[in-house]
């Protein structure tokens, strides 16, 4: 494959050879970057990808730990949570001084979102964001992966179902794919299922690694958000806003939100050290390759990328476009 599946450009597509390192499976993969919209590509998706997926080891089938909250506690979160969504109060902005807002909550913020709003959580693993959210007094909370085991019903409400994102036939005020988007092979399939899944003045939330990053000109095939093979698509802005358009959506808003990880991951890579090796240095508290101080610039520095929009991901806001769009 040398014609991009987001563009369909076919001239001046480069391509590179990404190794599985988190793994340490090592199997190599052939990539095309498309020189028209910039999308990242696997040249050839596998035809089963579940090695690369195994339930004992990714990271997000970890079925969270059960936490038990009183009554009154889940009260002065809600209100907490209230003040976060943007409904000040004198007791909420009091609770809200005394914790770090999470990230989760500027998401919801900005896409409108209320206690009541059906949300939907796309390759959520075993649902830890959701139950998360439950704890902060959202209601209607409810998660699809195709990759768990089997069906999860927790007893606050929360479910997740062993499921594609086509079979869903319900409509959402707003959904979420934290990282999940890059792992589908039918890119425009997926957007015009979603299209068709939320409501009509509802919000989709992409969150996704960008290939037009400082990650990726320093560190290349070592830059551990292309995660071969389980990343198929690598998007750039522009190859996002075209896919978009293609669904019938229109992206409102681009926010960064890369962290350390793609300084600390990469640069493990680099010297061919895979995440999940057990010889791993970066795990050992002895050998820490980066002092207290490195890591502090590590974190100013990826927070400048973001503020110049120049980090390895961001989120992107779509809503459905307009009869005038």
């Amino acid at each position: 494959m040398n014609i991009c599946r987001i563009c369909q450009n076919e001239k001046g597509n480069v391509s590179y050879l990404a190794r599985e390192m988190w793994f340490n499976f090592r199997d190599e993969f052939e990539y095309i970057k498309c020189a028209h919209c910039g999308c990242l590509q696997l040249a050839a998706i596998p035809e089963d990808l579940s090695k690369y997926y195994p339930e004992d080891a990714y990271y997000s089938y970890q079925e969270p730990p059960r936490k038990e909250y009183n009554a009154l506690l889940l009260q002065l979160r809600k209100i907490r949570s209230r003040h976060f969504l943007g409904q000040r109060s004198f007791v909420g902005g009091l609770l809200a001084s005394l914790s770090t807002k999470q990230e989760h909550f500027d998401w919801l913020e900005r896409a409108g979102v209320n206690f009541n709003s059906e949300i939907l959580d796309v390759g959520c693993g075993a649902g830890g964001l959701l139950l998360k959210l439950q704890r902060e007094g959202f209601l209607n909370l409810t998660g699809v992966d195709p990759f768990i085991a089997e069906d999860i019903t927790y007893e606050n409400g929360v479910r997740v179902y062993k499921q594609e994102l086509n079979e869903l036939d319900r409509t959402f005020d707003f959904i979420m794919l934290n990282h999940s988007l890059e792992h589908m092979p039918d890119q425009l399939g997926a957007l015009q299922k979603l299209h068709g899944l939320i409501h009509p003045e509802g919000c989709v939330l992409i969150r996704v690694p960008v290939v037009d990053c400082y990650a990726w000109r320093k560190y290349g095939i070592d830059w551990t958000a292309l995660d071969a093979p389980r990343h198929i698509y690598l998007h750039t802005v522009k190859s996002l806003h075209i896919l978009s358009a293609q669904a019938g959506f229109k992206v409102t808003e681009v926010v960064y939100d890369s962290t350390i990880r793609q300084f600390q991951n990469s640069e493990q890579y680099l010297r061919g050290i895979p995440y999940k090796d057990h010889k791993n240095e970066f795990r050992k508290p002895e050998k820490k390759p980066f002092s207290g101080k490195e890591k502090c610039q590590f974190e100013k520095f990826a927070e400048l990328l973001n503020t110049l929009r120049d980090g390895d991901t961001a989120c992107f806001y779509l809503r459905k476009k307009s009869g005038g769009d």
